[in-house]
């Protein structure tokens, strides 16, 4: 019989290591910029990023400025401007792995809102320092009134 406890134990560090909300915040300020290959550098390959529409694994650099390209450019063509996070928190699960989650929420240059979403992010720690290496995304459906 398999005897496990209901309650999961998960083992944290207590204080994250600060740079992997400054590493998230920066990689958050250069996606303002629509351009593919400055978020490249906060990737680890390979790296899945997951939508409500499909996951997407990237290989490598090339695989995610293709990626990235057509992303931005269909984010340029709904009016994006600028993006807002909110709520951010890291769990830092060892020395080399945390994840930080949060809200986005996206708005259009006459500054209304675009779309809003929250976010899961696990970056790892090698030798590069903190990268991303999966991302997920799921969309907040807007109230109605």
């Amino acid at each position: 019989m398999n005897d496990v406890s209901a309650d999961p134990i998960v083992m944290t560090i207590a204080t994250p290591d600060p740079l992997i909300l400054k590493t998230f915040q920066n990689y958050a300020e250069v996606f303002e910029t629509l351009k593919p290959s400055a978020v490249l550098p906060y990737y680890h390959y390979p790296a899945i990023l997951i939508s409500e529409q499909k996951p997407v694994k990237i290989t490598n650099a090339i695989v995610g400025w293709v990626v990235f390209k057509i992303a931005m450019l269909l984010l340029k063509w709904r009016g994006y401007h600028h993006s807002k996070t909110e709520s951010l928190n890291v769990i830092q699960l060892r020395e080399d792995l945390a994840i930080v989650t949060g809200t986005v929420i996206r708005y259009k240059r006459d500054g209304g809102e675009l779309e809003r979403f929250d976010l899961n992010y696990t970056l790892r720690n090698g030798k590069h320092g903190w990268k991303i290496v999966v991302g997920a995304l799921l969309t907040i459906a807007k109230e109605t009134a």
